[in-house]
């Protein structure tokens, strides 16, 4: 007997002047799915939030929403929007269908984001595979590693929703978590974990730091884990604002091995203190991501002449200065028409360790 492998039918497409397929830009993304095998990696993995007889499959109830979300839908009720072309998705499963996976899935959180995550991986890896050593699917190294940036972001909502809050920039709404991959301006970027917060949730807090990381690096390809399951994370460098920049969080980075690059508020520091930082002679010429030279800008160690307790063993604290933007406001630590700001990096990419600023002299504060 033949048992088909994809979620949604084969259409041929032809220019006929007849007709009119709603939503028909999704189908490409349809056809992408059912190409990386996600009916049988649902059944693999989230066969347990469905009954055994039941008709729609874990694999195609994911896959429907997915597609439905793609098109535009907020809502359930939105893949009303499939329906409407049976010959172009398929049976599209109920909203009641879809509620009781949904009920499922909550008696069982856990076990079905782990399900989750693993599934992710396998179909990142089928992805990255069909690309061999470009973006993406190159190989990571230290010296070469895959780019994590995590970051808060406002999405304002205009009337009262659930969880819905005021923020602190005023407005009112969500503020969602998100690890992303940064893959440079040649291949975008790709989300590997959102967590969904309310408008009033605290940037700075370790926990979800560390739980977020943790989901993200949880859907990547096998490749980044070694024979008895832990992480490679010499391969993964994470980026973050100053929220990120809890000992906490970086403790919990570097006992996984992962580099880190984030932004770090430098406490208020005596005059003498800020000439030593200023001092050109110190300074060295910044890089861009692609190792060329910016200009205007300058990058200087500053990890003796602050000093740092507490963080990470191999912890250095950077100094990037370049010149501040038009209509920006000065701070202390701007001098001269530079904008100072602070890094904390644990990273081997940087190789001009020498150039640091002189500690501070014997007695001085």
């Amino acid at each position: 007997m033949h048992h088909s492998t994809a979620v949604f039918p084969r259409t041929l497409v032809q220019i006929t002047g007849q007709d009119l397929v709603s939503h028909a830009g999704v189908k490409p993304l349809a056809s992408f799915m059912d190409a990386l095998g996600i009916k049988h990696l649902g059944e693999e993995h989230l066969a347990g939030f469905v009954p055994g007889g039941a008709r729609h499959r874990p694999g195609a109830l994911i896959a429907s929403l997915m597609a439905m979300l793609a098109a535009g839908g907020e809502h359930v009720s939105d893949l009303d929007m499939l329906r409407t072309s049976p010959k172009v998705f398929g049976a599209v499963p109920s909203n009641a269908t879809v509620s009781r996976f949904f009920d499922h899935i909550t008696e069982n959180p856990e076990v079905f984001a782990h399900g989750l995550a693993t599934m992710a991986s396998q179909m990142r890896r089928r992805v990255w595979a069909t690309l061999g050593g470009l973006g993406p699917g190159r190989a990571y190294t230290p010296r070469e590693p895959l780019i994590i940036d995590m970051d808060h972001t406002l999405v304002t909502a205009h009337s009262e929703k659930e969880q819905a809050m005021g923020n602190y920039k005023g407005g009112y709404g969500y503020a969602p978590f998100i690890a992303a991959i940064d893959y440079s301006d040649a291949y975008g970027g790709e989300v590997l974990a959102c967590h969904l917060r309310p408008g009033n949730a605290g940037a700075n807090e370790a926990a979800a730091h560390i739980a977020l990381f943790d989901d993200a690096v949880g859907g990547l390809p096998p490749e980044f884990f070694d024979e008895n399951g832990r992480l490679i994370g010499s391969k993964i460098l994470v980026r973050a604002d100053s929220a990120g920049a809890s000992r906490k969080f970086l403790n919990h980075l570097e006992k996984l091995g992962v580099q880190f690059s984030v932004s770090y508020a430098i406490p208020v520091v005596k005059d003498s203190l800020v000439h030593r930082i200023t001092d050109k002679k110190n300074w060295q010429p910044a890089l861009d991501q692609d190792g060329y030279e910016r200009k205007d800008a300058w990058v200087v160690n500053a990890t003796e002449a602050i000093g740092l307790k507490d963080y990470p063993q191999g912890t250095n604290l950077y100094l990037r200065a370049e010149p501040l933007h038009p209509g920006a406001r000065a701070t202390l630590l701007d001098h001269e028409g530079m904008r100072i700001t602070a890094f904390l990096c644990n990273s081997p990419r940087w190789d001009a360790q020498e150039h640091r600023c002189p500690p501070p002299a014997q007695g001085a504060v």
